[in-house]
């Protein structure tokens, strides 16, 4: 792992792509498969053509059913982790905290799906986080993401009063700077949900199936906005912590100290 390059390359861009353990991914998507079929019945799933055989007004429902699914169980948590474990020590150290997994699917020309331009602090989100975010399938253009690099994301957030900014102007005046992501089947990013982000109608032939997760470093700041949920014990969770970490969490000395 080349640090200074991908230091270099992900403050310039707000996203760094990589490749992942292949024999890994695929224990993770035989996974997914193998419930998918639990839950619709269907057999000979292909994940790209998946809108041939399943109805769109039925597929929020088995998102929701998979979801619940992958977050309670703990084996697709760590294996999700461990494929990019190295990387998201690099970027946000090894004490981490992370949410829950959301998962994305979507199918050509579906209107339902949508992710609009927007930045996760807005949102009360940590601006400490990094953004893992997982395709099951090839994707390029609209059927993946698109991201907008942090110069030019500040550049249309300046153009407004904090208290006033418009997504929907901001989408006008972003056509031209946004950068849709290729990824291939195997290969991950991590981006910084701070650039402003999105996706839009799936045009291309094929559905989009993927992943994303939050981490961040456990000790950096969170919301402290009283009735933000975006916080340790509630969006995120503990997820690696280190000895003397776990020592002071069992043992309150903290209350003595002048």
């Amino acid at each position: 792992m080349n640090t200074s390059s991908i230091e270099k390359f992900f403050l310039k861009n707000g996203f760094y792509k990589f490749k992942i353990n292949k024999k890994k991914l695929d224990t993770l998507k035989k996974y997914l498969i193998k419930n998918i079929k639990s839950k619709t019945k269907k057999n000979n799933i292909n994940l790209e053509n998946f809108h041939n055989i399943y109805e769109v007004k039925n597929l929020n429902n088995l998102r929701l059913d998979l979801y619940y699914l992958i977050n309670e169980d703990s084996f697709f948590k760590n294996q999700l982790f461990e494929i990019a474990k190295d990387y998201i020590y690099e970027f946000v150290g090894s004490e981490l905290a992370t949410s829950n997994i959301n998962l994305s699917i979507q199918y050509p020309k579906d209107e339902t799906s949508l992710l609009d331009i927007h930045a996760d602090f807005f949102a009360g989100e940590s601006l400490f986080q990094i953004n893992l975010w997982l395709p099951f399938v090839d994707v390029k253009k609209t059927n993946s993401m698109f991201i907008i690099n942090p110069k030019n994301s500040l550049q249309l957030l300046e153009k407004f009063n904090k208290k006033e900014i418009n997504f929907n102007i901001i989408k006008k005046l972003s056509k031209n700077k946004i950068k849709w992501l290729n990824v291939k089947f195997g290969e991950c990013l991590l981006f910084s949900s701070n650039c402003l982000h999105g996706n839009s109608t799936n045009k291309e032939k094929t559905t989009r199936w993927s992943i994303n997760v939050r981490y961040k470093n456990l000790y950096s700041p969170y919301s402290q906005n009283l009735y933000n949920d975006k916080k340790l014990g509630v969006f995120y969770k503990r997820l690696d912590t280190k000895l003397m970490t776990k020592f002071n969490l069992e043992y309150d000395f903290d209350k003595f100290k002048i």
